[in-house]
């Protein structure tokens, strides 16, 4: 398998630390707010990565962690007039409700920052012993960014460049305007733990250094995260933990790319801010998570409801196809047929292009090409008279049918019923389009009244009235159903 390691900034051959084993660590929220649809994306990606590794046969740790002390979540606990455990509480939940909706699965390990204090003192510590961090008089401490060669190294920064911007503002203590806080002396009315160097706690970046090195053993072979992290936050950790280790901290660099939102930088300022939640309102989970797999997930994804509508569409049209082949394989008598060689032979090279995008650095929109090839070899021979019926159709049904159960597993879709799918489908559309479904029922029963006084001329209006209130009607043995266009 190839990953792209943002370190070398290049694809690599993906070759484990330990054989057989994984070690992965992806930075998780910052527990002060709803999950939004960066999150979302970064948690889908980081699920398929793990997914389709195990698939592979590795055994993984995976390792997500949550920061639960931090100004943004001491000033929502004040703006809501709340405690910070409260506020760090109902929002870790919420995180774990949107999540078990996408199907993002539950990390190994999931630590809290405050649960690891002592980790991060003494890793602190351990860093001042080695001249790497200092103490200042009033009880920060900070990280001696110069005393570490290599800094710069993920993000590809110069220190000079970075010194061009950077300031001490008035009361830090700084020795450099470079240098970040391992540590901070408390405030008035903020949470705070005793430390060697007074009351305080811990700065950001030494939260995912201390909790991957409790879990695990390093170096991580994938540490993972939205591009956003790459600096000041991966690029201090690397700083901190190898300048304390004196070995590597992680094989591996996995980013994901930024979610746009109808072609601008999502943000509160801009008020196209897109919650989770906000999105799960009108579509269902599995269609956002489909949405999300759409774009490489190194590439820019953008958000907007026409994106969403076309994923819908097409998530639609395989639940569709997975239905009738259900239906087809439950027949009992099939024609006997030897194995349609030429239509095997798409299946297995359909097979193959799915696994090589997947092995070529996650590809999933090409996986999801290949997945809408083999639907479309599903409905070939659903419609193919005689190969539908024959011994034949059923060995290339059954395959595609294990197939496509075997990459819904790693991708995380395709794992409801049909049925129960398209039925939920169906209610949630009319709920976002507002459909009158009592007025739909009333023009079907017309149209069927028409039909059987043989007045096709008004059967046909009805039709067409339908049509253009965005209703589709198909004819079945069980009677006539209804769709959304």
């Amino acid at each position: 398998m190839q990953l792209y390691n943002t370190m070398s900034r290049k694809k690599e051959e993906f070759t484990p630390v330990r054989a057989g084993k994984v070690n992965m660590y992806v930075c998780g929220i910052t527990a002060y707010d709803y999950s939004h649809i960066g999150h979302a994306r970064s948690a889908v990606v980081f699920d398929v990565l793990v997914r389709y590794l195990r698939y592979l046969g590795l055994d993984v740790t995976f390792i997500r962690n949550f920061t639960d002390v931090d100004d943004k979540i001491i000033n929502r606990a004040n703006q809501e007039g709340a405690s910070w455990t409260d506020i760090v509480g109902k929002y870790i939940g919420a995180f774990h409700e949107d999540m078990d909706k996408l199907g993002v699965l539950r990390a190994d390990f999931e630590p809290k920052a405050t649960d690891h204090i002592t980790d991060m003192i003494t890793l602190s510590q351990a860093l001042i012993d080695k001249g790497h961090a200092y103490s200042t008089p009033s009880g920060d401490v900070y990280f001696r960014v110069r005393s570490f060669e290599g800094y710069g190294k993920l993000s590809g920064r110069s220190l000079d460049d970075m010194q061009a911007g950077a300031r001490i503002a008035p009361g830090e203590e700084k020795e450099d305007p470079m240098d970040f806080a391992l540590w901070k002396a408390a405030k008035p009315g903020e949470p705070y733990w005793d430390s060697p160097w007074g009351k305080g706690r811990p700065g950001w970046h030494i939260e995912c250094s201390a909790m991957s090195e409790k879990y695990i053993t390093l170096p991580l072979d994938i540490h993972g995260g939205g591009l956003d992290l790459i600096f000041p936050h991966h690029e201090n950790e690397i700083a901190q933990s190898e300048a304390a280790l004196g070995h590597e901290f992680s094989r591996y660099w996995v980013h994901n790319g930024f979610v746009q939102v109808n072609s601008e930088k999502m943000s509160k300022s801009l008020g196209n801010f897109k919650t989770i939640r906000d999105i799960l309102a009108s579509y269902l989970p599995e269609t956002l998570r489909f949405f999300l797999l759409t774009r490489q997930y190194r590439s820019p994804i953008d958000f907007s409801f026409d994106a969403m509508d076309d994923a819908e569409k097409n998530l639609k049209r395989i639940y569709q196809s997975l239905e009738a082949m259900q239906e087809a394989l439950q027949k009992d008598k099939w024609t006997p047929a030897k194995p349609d060689a030429a239509i095997m032979d798409e299946i297995d090279k359909t097979a193959r292009l799915w696994a090589e995008s997947m092995e070529d650095d996650l590809n999933t929109a090409a996986a999801l090409g290949h997945i809408n090839n083999l639907v479309r070899l599903v409905n070939r021979v659903l419609e193919t008279k005689g190969l539908n019926k024959s011994e034949a159709g059923r060995e290339a049904l059954a395959r595609c049918s294990r197939l496509l159960k075997e990459w819904g597993v790693v991708l995380g879709i395709f794992g409801q019923e049909p049925q129960k799918f398209l039925a939920e489908l169906k209610n949630m559309q009319i709920s976002r389009k507002q459909i009158d479904t009592s007025k739909i029922d009333s023009l079907i029963q017309q149209r069927q009244d028409a039909r059987a006084a043989k007045d096709f001329t008004r059967s046909d209006a009805i039709r067409d009235e339908l049509a253009a209130l965005g209703v589709a009607l198909r004819d079945t043995p069980q009677g006539v159903v209804w769709e959304l266009l």
